[in-house]
C-alpha cells in the first residue's frame, strides 16, 4: 500500500464486545425476529447463544435499556419494549440537565421545535381543540395571579398543540424540552408580569390557530419562547 492510500483511509473503528452484542440484538429487532413484548432469553443462555461473556453482555443490555428498546420487569427476564416514541425519546430527558451552559442551547431548540409544531397543529387542530385553547387563554386572564393554576394551565395549553400534530416522535421531543425547563419556570412564574406576559402570549398564539394562520403561529411560539428563555434566565440568576 503506498503512503498516498495509507493516509486516505480512515483507521478500522474497534468496536467493543458490548457494542457488537448490542447491535446484533439491534438486528433481532430490526428483521422482527424480536418484537415489541418479546422476553429475551436468561442472561446465561443468551450470553451462550452469542458466545460472549456475561459481564460483557450486562454491559450491552444495560445500554439498550437507557436508549428505551429493552426493559426489565420486577421478577426478573429482560423483554423488548413497546418501541414506541415515547420508550425511545425518554432517555433525552433523562440524560440532559439545565444549567446556566446549556441554557440558551435548549431555548433555541425550542424556538426550532415549537415553531413548527405550531406551523403543524395550525393545519391539524380539530375545531373542538381550537375552542379550548381559546376557552383555556381564557381562563388563564384570572390565573396570573395563581403560579400552580397557571402552570396546570399552562401544560394543557401546550400539550393540546404538541398532540395536534399526530406526531408521536415530535410531540415526544417537545414534551421533553417542555419537562427540562420546569424548575426554572416555577421559579419565573412567581416573578411580576411573567404570567401575565405568558398568558398575552397564549393569546396570540391562539389566535393564530383558530384563523388556521401557520405563519403567524410560528412566529407567536417562537415569540413565545423566547419571552419564556428570558424569564427563566432571570430565575436561575435569583437563584444563585
Amino acid at each position: 500500500m503506498t503512503a498516498d492510500v495509507a493516509h486516505v483511509i480512515s483507521p478500522v473503528e474497534r468496536n467493543s464486545v458490548a457494542d457488537q452484542i448490542a447491535k446484533k440484538i439491534l438486528d433481532l429487532v430490526r428483521t422482527g425476529n424480536l418484537k415489541p413484548g418479546d422476553q429475551l432469553p436468561t442472561e446465561r443462555d443468551l450470553a451462550q447463544m452469542l458466545q460472549v461473556s456475561r459481564p460483557s453482555l450486562r454491559e450491552a443490555l444495560r445500554g439498550l435499556q437507557i436508549l428505551g428498546v429493552i426493559k426489565t420487569r420486577q421478577g426478573g427476564g429482560a423483554y423488548v419494549s413497546s418501541l414506541d416514541a415515547a420508550d425511545l425519546l425518554a432517555p433525552l430527558q433523562m440524560l440532559i440537565t439545565l444549567n446556566e451552559d446549556n441554557v440558551g442551547n435548549l431555548y433555541e431548540a425550542r424556538v426550532m421545535v415549537d415553531g413548527r409544531v405550531a406551523r403543524l397543529a395550525a393545519e391539524r387542530l380539530s375545531d373542538a381543540d381550537i375552542d379550548r385553547l381559546l376557552a383555556m387563554v381564557k381562563v388563564q386572564e384570572g390565573l396570573v395571579d395563581d403560579p400552580i393554576g397557571f402552570r396546570v394551565s399552562d401544560l394543557e395549553f401546550h400539550r393540546t398543540i404538541m398532540d395536534s400534530t399526530q406526531n408521536p416522535f415530535l410531540i415526544r421531543v417537545a414534551y421533553s424540552f417542555y419537562v427540562l425547563g420546569i424548575e426554572y419556570r416555577r421559579i419565573a412564574a412567581a416573578m411580576p408580569g411573567v404570567l401575565r406576559r405568558s398568558q398575552a402570549d397564549h393569546a396570540a398564539i391562539a389566535a393564530a390557530l383558530a384563523e388556521r394562520d401557520a405563519d403567524r403561529a410560528e412566529r407567536a411560539t417562537e415569540a413565545h419562547m423566547r419571552n419564556v428563555y428570558l424569564s427563566t434566565r432571570e430565575a436561575m440568576e435569583k437563584t444563585k
